[in-house]
């Protein structure tokens, strides 16, 4: 019997690592023990401390699981694991945080990172070719992994999250890989468990609603996304430069920042003086949501195509920036006082539509095309919790809310 290496990590099954110890071992799968999975979040959630490291662990578990349940020739097997090991391989310090400030791609720098481990692929007896196009998607295995709905991917990291921020409710991880099939549509649910497919998207929708967009968490996000913008436009660095760093790495760098105001950023950061809402956009008739009883707080409602067209407009970090430093000196206030924790709108909230698979192929359906209740359930779960937020620093927190009309009358000229 060969000699198996097995880890155990939270929230999976045993993982058998034996096939792809120079991978684990190759320093650049090691870094990913330095990038937290959910970024700086772990200000607002103490337990968010796993690693993109742990995170690939775990998805290779789930996958090896997926193998035995759907019998895969062994060499799709072992491509399968050896994608669910590496598929964050290009993610840079602080996750998904900071890439828009680094103009930079998690997967185009995946796929750079797998031409330098080539030679720790050739050990494996793995074919970079194959990998190139599991991690571009052109592969036909790749949805196993990748899908929006049902990939190994998904499924590790809704569970990990959940787990770490201390969610409750996490749906039947293992049913859903026993019910999941491949079909001319690509990856579908069997139409018996269709139920267990709803009660996945709806806890996509309630950790997005709960964790991920989080409005303090969205705050402190985009402190740190200012802090990296004001020292990059300080001394010219390179982000190509940032993308090798490790959290700590980047935190040090901030720590040595030649610009006195990502400086601030930073030390506010550490002393939780974190800017704070004081006017809350929100789409029309869901107002309400918002809390506001004891808070310098103004909410007021905009149409939805007010927001789209601001939330769309204001995604280059340099333009928000920009308006950031605008409204700032308009309210007599310094460059960085106020800003904006926006978020997609519709873009990434809903989930992808997911085929339901019948036993015959001319009656497979798509489900939020066939069952708008759970559509428009998906969707209000969004626009409760959709915001255009502008922060202050909080000893300026009630000025600024007896100013917001002048504020948004502003934003709304734009």
């Amino acid at each position: 019997m060969p000699n198996l290496k097995s880890i155990c990590i939270p929230a999976a099954p045993l993982v058998d690592i034996s096939a792809f110890l120079p991978l684990i071992d190759h320093p650049l799968f090691q870094q990913l023990r330095g990038r937290k999975q959910l970024g700086i979040n772990d200000l607002v959630f103490p337990g968010a401390q796993h690693s993109r490291f742990e995170h690939a662990l775990g998805v290779l578990a789930l996958t090896q699981r997926l193998c035995r349940l759907q019998s895969f020739a062994p060499a799709d097997s072992k491509l399968l694991q050896a994608f669910a090991l590496l598929h964050d391989l290009g993610h840079g310090p602080f996750s998904h945080q900071i890439e828009p400030v680094l103009a930079a791609d998690h997967h185009q720098i995946g796929q750079q990172r797998l031409l330098e481990i080539a030679p720790a692929l050739e050990r494996c007896g793995l074919s970079l070719a194959e990998l190139q196009a599991m991690l571009d998607g052109s592969h036909p295995l790749s949805p196993w992994i990748s899908d929006r709905n049902l990939g190994t991917d998904k499924l590790d990291y809704l569970h990990r999250d959940a787990l770490h921020i201390g969610f409750q409710g996490t749906p039947d991880i293992e049913k859903i890989q026993r019910y999941t099939q491949m079909t001319g549509a690509g990856l579908a649910i069997q139409e018996k468990y269709i139920e267990d497919a709803k009660q996945l998207q709806k806890f996509y929708s309630y950790l997005h609603q709960h964790g991920y967009l989080n409005k303090t968490a969205l705050g402190v996000q985009r402190m740190l996304q200012r802090a990296v913008q004001e020292e990059l436009l300080t001394c010219n660095a390179s982000g190509s430069e940032l993308w090798q760093m490790n959290d700590r790495q980047l935190l040090s760098w901030l720590e040595n920042a030649r610009s006195e105001l990502s400086r601030v950023f930073l030390r506010r950061l550490e002393s939780r003086a974190i800017h704070r809402t004081f006017l809350a956009l929100k789409p029309a008739g869901y107002g309400f949501v918002e809390r506001t009883t004891g808070k310098e707080l103004v909410v007021q409602e905009w149409s939805r195509a007010e927001l789209s067209k601001f939330s769309h407009c204001y995604q280059d970090i340099s333009r928000l920036r920009a308006l950031e430093d605008e409204l700032a000196a308009g309210c007599g206030m310094q460059p960085g006082d106020i800003l904006f924790a926006a978020m997609p709108y519709f873009t990434k909230l809903i989930p992808q539509d997911l085929r339901v698979s019948t036993g015959t192929a001319e009656r497979d359906y798509w489900l939020l095309e066939q069952d708008k209740d759970h559509l428009r359930s998906l969707e209000s779960d969004y626009l409760r919790t959709f915001a255009v937020r502008l922060l202050v620093i909080p000893e300026k927190r009630a000025a600024l809310a007896a100013q917001a009309g002048t504020v948004s009358a502003i934003l709304k000229a734009k």
